[in-house]
């Protein structure tokens, strides 16, 4: 007796195990981020546009309008995916919050592959190579490289891999902002010493300003990427084959000699 109810007892269990797996099995959610995108027609990405260029900015000939090699790179992507793509704009230090609420499909907007972020959105293969550079104003000396910024006060942007190196320099006082712009306005009229950003920031709004000079090699090479919530696979992958296209049709290369912003560096990631 007790081995037939021990043989009925393994065989219930089976089939409550089996049933257990099937109800999983059912309620595994599907992928379905391109089918979407693809079925809306639509694109949606977000990004900053205050303090943008050249990344995304409004078109001083045509106000109301946004321009920069991130929304070339947008409309091409979408191009790609058979669909329009449609700005959301949002705070820079915002976006990721703002994907995770579902308020856009992806998030580009000069944003780095920094492990603290990549824990908790995915992303895509690169896009652009960038480094570090340090802005002062004209009439300082003295300050070339990151080790001459100890005992300084110096303004980055928030969340960004700038204001990682600086807290992780010991002695450095760091102005963190949430616009780009604030952090050149406060070095212009004195707050600070210094500024630390990416390479075309500082192009924008360092090398432009009369009263301001970018100083010495750039340094801490890193990788901007677009950045998805992580259940959005298959978007994701059918972005980075958009990528790839860009990449040997030459229309990357021809979008950042547009902007002034092609360099050797985007060799690295196959942009020749």
């Amino acid at each position: 007796m007790k081995s037939i109810l021990s043989t009925i007892t393994v065989l219930a269990l089976v089939v409550v195990l089996a049933g257990c797996g099937n109800r999983s099995a059912s309620t595994v959610k599907t992928d379905d981020s391109l089918k979407r995108v693809q079925e809306a027609g639509v694109l949606y990405w977000g990004a900053d546009v205050i303090g943008g260029i050249p990344f995304v900015y409004e078109d001083a000939d045509n106000p109301g309008t946004y321009i920069g090699f991130e929304m070339d790179i947008a409309h091409a992507v979408a191009k790609e995916l058979g669909v329009k793509a449609q700005l959301v704009i949002k705070a820079w230090d915002t976006l990721v919050p703002e994907l995770q609420a579902s308020s856009f499909d992806m998030a580009m907007n000069g944003i780095e592959d920094t492990e603290e972020r990549g824990r908790i959105v995915g992303f895509s293969n690169p896009y652009f190579v960038y480094s570090q550079q340090i802005t002062v104003r004209n009439e300082t000396n003295g300050i070339t490289k990151l080790e001459d910024l100890v005992g300084k006060k110096v303004a980055t942007l928030s969340g960004t891999a700038a204001e990682d190196i600086l807290r992780g320099t010991s002695g450095i006082q760091v102005v963190t902002n949430p616009e780009i712009i604030y952090s050149y306005d406060h070095l212009e009229e004195g707050k600070v010493d210094a500024v630390l950003l990416d390479t075309p920031i500082a192009a924008a709004y360092g090398a432009t300003n009369p009263k301001l000079k970018n100083v010495g090699q750039s340094f801490g090479e890193g990788r901007y990427v677009i950045a998805f919530r992580g259940e959005d696979q298959a978007l994701l992958n059918a972005v980075n084959e958009a990528l790839e296209t860009l990449k040997r049709s030459g229309e990357l290369k021809a979008i950042y000699k547009k902007f002034g912003i092609m360099d050797q560096h985007q060799n690295r990631i196959g942009v020749l």
